[in-house]
C-alpha cells in the first residue's frame, strides 16, 4: 500500500489567476496511486482581480474512462490526517469530491466516462432483454415496468463506505442498479401494509402490530389461516379498468416462506439508458444529542452530511413467473409499492418514490 503524505506542488497561471495544483493521496498500491495522482488532482485558484479569492476543486481527467464504482469506493483521494495520523477521508473536502465525480460522469458529456457509463446501460439492458428471452422460451411469461423517479433514489446509503454515506453500485460495470432483494422486499412490505390497514380497520386494532403479526404469519405460510379468514384487498389493473382481487394465500405463493420459494422472480432493476446524478445533503441540527452526549439543544451546530443519490433516471423492473394470474398481481403490487411507498432509503421524505 502507498500512503503518500507530502503534496507535490506545481504553480501555472495567466495574469488574472493563480492555479496551484496539488497531488492526492491514495491508499492503494503504489502503481495504482501513481496512476491515480497524475489523473486526480486538487487544484487551487487564486483570483488576482478578486483581491486574492481562493478556491479549489478536484480535476478529473475527462480522456480517462473510470469506473464509477472504483471511483467512488476505492479511489478515494485522503483530505489529510485525521487526529490519530491517519488518513482522513470524510473531511469537508468530500463534497468536492462528489462534485467532481458527479461533473465527471453525469454533466459534463465531454468526458469518456460519461459516454461509457450510458453505454454501459444500454449494453446492460440489451443483455437483460436477451436474458428474458430465453426465460420465455422456458416457459416464463415477463412483466416489465419502466419508471423515472420523482425526486431522488438512494439505496445503500448506509452501507459501509469511508466517507459514512455509500450507494449500492454495480461491482464490474459501475452503475446504480436496485437489487431484486429489494424489489422484492418492498413489494412484500407494501402488500403487508394494505392487508394490516384493512384488518386494522374492521377491528380498530393497532396497525403496526397488525403488520408484524401478518410478516410472522407469512413467514410460516399462514399456516394458522383461521386467524384472517379469507382476508383479500382490491387493487385496480388501470391498463385494464378491472380490479383484481388479492388474498393472503396469493402472498405466500408470490413471495414464498421459510419452507417454499416463491412463483415469482424480481429481477435486478437497472438504468435503461442516460444515469443522472446529483448530489444531496442531510443536515442533522443536534449532533450531539445523536452521539449521545448531550440532549438536543439549539446551540448544537448543524452537522451537513452529503451523499451521492440517482436523479431522474428511467429504471427497468423485470418479474418473472410461470403463472400469470400471480405475476399480474405482483406487478399491481410492485407498481402500487413504487408510487405510493418508495424503494431504498429516505422513503419517508420521497425519495425512491416512482413516476410510472
Amino acid at each position: 500500500m502507498s500512503y503518500q503524505g507530502n503534496y507535490n506542488q506545481r504553480s501555472s497561471g495567466t495574469n488574472n489567476y493563480i492555479l496551484i495544483v496539488k497531488r492526492c493521496i491514495f491508499l492503494t498500491p503504489r502503481d495504482t496511486s501513481d496512476i491515480l495522482a497524475k489523473n486526480i488532482e486538487m487544484k487551487e485558484k487564486i483570483d488576482k482581480s478578486k483581491r486574492g479569492m481562493k478556491d479549489w476543486f478536484y480535476d478529473i481527467n475527462s480522456s480517462i474512462d473510470f469506473n464509477l464504482y472504483l471511483l467512488f469506493t476505492k479511489y478515494l483521494p485522503a483530505y489529510g490526517e485525521n487526529s490519530k495520523g491517519l488518513p482522513d477521508f470524510k473531511g469537508n473536502e468530500k463534497t468536492k469530491y462528489l462534485e467532481a465525480i458527479k461533473n465527471h460522469f453525469s454533466s459534463n458529456t465531454n468526458t469518456k466516462s460519461y459516454q461509457s457509463l450510458k453505454n454501459l446501460a444500454k449494453g446492460n439492458y440489451d443483455r437483460i432483454q436477451n436474458l428474458i428471452k430465453s426465460l420465455l422460451n422456458l416457459g416464463y411469461a415477463c412483466k416489465s415496468i419502466e419508471a423515472i423517479p420523482k425526486w431522488r433514489l438512494v439505496v445503500g446509503l448506509g452501507a459501509s463506505h469511508p466517507q459514512e454515506t455509500s450507494m449500492i453500485l454495480h461491482h464490474i460495470y459501475g452503475i446504480p442498479y436496485i437489487p431484486g432483494s429489494a424489489v422484492k422486499g418492498i413489494t412484500r412490505h407494501w402488500a403487508l401494509t394494505c392487508f394490516a390497514d384493512k384488518i386494522s380497520s374492521q377491528k380498530n386494532s393497532d396497525f403496526y402490530k397488525e403488520i408484524e403479526q401478518l410478516s410472522k404469519g407469512l413467514d410460516g405460510g399462514f399456516k394458522e389461516g383461521s386467524l384472517y379468514g379469507n382476508l383479500s384487498i382490491q387493487l385496480l389493473d388501470k391498463k385494464v379498468e378491472k380490479e383484481e382481487k388479492i388474498e393472503l394465500s396469493d402472498l405466500v405463493e408470490i413471495f414464498g416462506t421459510q419452507e417454499q420459494k416463491g412463483k415469482v422472480i424480481f429481477m435486478d432493476a437497472y438504468p435503461v439508458d442516460e444515469i443522472k446524478l446529483e448530489i444531496d445533503i442531510m443536515n442533522p441540527h443536534y449532533p450531539d444529542y445523536y452521539s449521545g452526549n448531550k440532549p438536543p439543544a439549539d446551540c448544537q451546530n448543524p452537522n451537513p452530511i452529503t451523499f451521492l443519490t440517482v436523479g431522474k433516471t428511467k429504471f427497468q423492473f423485470c418479474l418473472l413467473s410461470k403463472d400469470n394470474n400471480l405475476l399480474n398481481k405482483a406487478t399491481l403490487l410492485l407498481e402500487e409499492a413504487l408510487k405510493e411507498h418508495g424503494i431504498g432509503a429516505k422513503t419517508a421524505l420521497g425519495y425512491g418514490i416512482f413516476d410510472i
